[in-house]
């Protein structure tokens, strides 16, 4: 095999990328208060910080940006070869069979936040590179791990790095999604539709809450109302009594935002099942209601939205309800929209908004993502399939996918790995997990073709 002595170096050091990949998934780099140096909170600091040292410990050149992003670099050369991985994650929520920051291993799994989004790979590459460097092996360019700290809540950390003026990646990849290669990632909108409420409801509703993050369906869904409420248990929903109100709890199942088909949205099974059951809460949380159920409904691809592209190469446009924050005195909820090649994106912001308009709410765009398209036929494309066939002996073809990546930063990147065809995706979900031994060749095949881009 051509790649025979990288993927027995990286075997050797299984041990001591597991033992890292711990370190990294114990620190909770939930996104949080901007603090001095560190702006986005404690948590994603403290996991660039252990990157960093773990790359000086490994006798690598380091890399710091405003403690925004780092890197990790090996070589000589004016060309870059970027691996840009993240730090980051998402909220652990609710629902572990398994401390989500203890890595612990249960029938060959290893289960935590991060450990495939997108610490362990991140740290996995690291390891690769060190794979190359002991190895001895020739390159012509520069290898570069780097390492952002923001990517679950809209990538200014890479935005950041491109606006100082940054050496640029010349080729790269991010291990943040599928193999065997992603040429196509959709554009992306990120809504938050509101409403300060001028006519109260007829229910005396004191909040309603859910959501973990804007790019995942919600998992849970919890209803407070004043009082005794008629409210009859129907599936996924429970009700209690608490302090002398109502508390209607609505239980989902949790996807990535991109992949709304995959999840069941607790909030939107909430709002059907008041109306199943004939309530009209009234006022304009009723018209909030309506509008949930009515534009968007058990619709993952904004039918009622009027905002369904579909395109054979690319897919099809994709609405996921993330959060919701209901109460009193505000009306807030957040969608996240995904569309494919061809699909019109002034259309779409048009049509959203005169629907939300429409029920009496404000809707403004809280982030955008542009399209990427790299050709199949391209350097870095063919040079990533190679070393993929090589490493598995699989025949697949480059996909496209809803999922935003890092590679929309730069020219010339793409997503690849970790995720292998088949494979359940568990990102953003509680019991986030991998199995080790497909960690272990993903970090094979991604050390392989951080070698191969870093040649001419």
């Amino acid at each position: 095999m051509k790649y025979e002595n990288i993927n027995q170096k990286m075997l050797e050091m299984k041990d001591e990328i597991f033992a890292s990949i711990k370190e990294s998934v114990a620190i909770e780099s939930v996104k949080g208060e901007p603090k001095e140096n560190a702006p986005y909170g404690e948590g994603p600091k403290a996991a660039l910080d252990h990157a960093l040292a773990l790359g000086e410990k490994l006798g690598f050149k380091t890399g710091n940006l405003d403690n925004r992003i780092g890197w990790i670099e090996y070589g000589e050369g004016e060309e870059i070869a970027a691996v840009l991985g993240h730090l980051d994650v998402v909220p652990l929520g609710e629902g572990w069979d398994y401390d989500p920051l203890g890595c612990e291993i249960h029938d060959g799994k290893m289960y935590g936040r991060g450990v495939l989004d997108d610490k362990g790979p991140t740290i996995g590459a690291i390891y690769g590179l060190k794979a190359i460097r002991d190895l001895g092996l020739p390159i012509d360019r520069r290898i570069r791990v780097m390492m952002g700290t923001d990517e679950e809540n809209g990538s200014s950390c890479v935005k950041h790095y491109v606006e100082s003026n940054e050496e640029m990646p010349t080729i790269g990849f991010t291990p943040d999604a599928d193999f065997p290669v992603i040429f196509f990632e959709k554009g992306q909108t990120f809504w938050e539709l509101s409403k300060k409420v001028e006519e109260k409801s007829e229910v005396k509703v004191i909040s309603i809450k859910g959501g973990t993050a804007t790019n995942v369906v919600m998992p849970k869904c919890t209803m407070v109302v004043e009082g005794d409420f008629d409210f009859a248990e129907t599936e996924g929903i429970t009700v209690s009594k608490e302090d002398g109100n109502t508390v209607i709890v609505s239980a989902g199942r949790g996807a990535h935002g991109s992949t709304p088909h995959l999840g069941k949205n607790s909030a939107i099974a909430l709002f059907k099942a008041l109306k199943a059951q004939g309530i009209n809460l009234g006022g304009d949380l009723q018209k909030v209601a309506e509008f949930i159920t009515e534009k968007i409904g058990d619709e993952t691809q904004g039918e009622s939205l009027g905002i369904h592209y579909s395109d054979e190469e690319t897919g099809n446009t994709s609405v996921c309800l993330g959060m919701i924050d209901c109460t009193e005195e505000q009306i807030s909820f957040t969608l996240d929209i995904r569309y494919p090649n061809h699909g019109d994106r002034d259309e779409l912001v048009g049509n959203v908004r005169k629907n939300a308009k429409d029920y009496g709410l404000q809707a403004e765009i809280s982030g955008e993502g542009k399209m990427l398209y790299v050709s199949k036929e391209s350097e870095l494309v063919q040079k990533l399939m190679s070393v993929y066939t090589e490493e598995t002996g699989d025949q697949e073809q480059p996909i496209a996918i809803g999922g935003g990546t890092y590679a929309k930063a730069f020219k010339n990147m793409v997503a690849f790995g970790p995720l292998f065809p088949g494979d359940e995706d568990v990102i953003h979900q509680p019991n986030e997990c991998a199995d080790v031994e497909k960690m272990m060749k993903s970090y094979q095949i991604i050390a392989a073709a951080m070698y191969e881009i870093a040649c001419k």
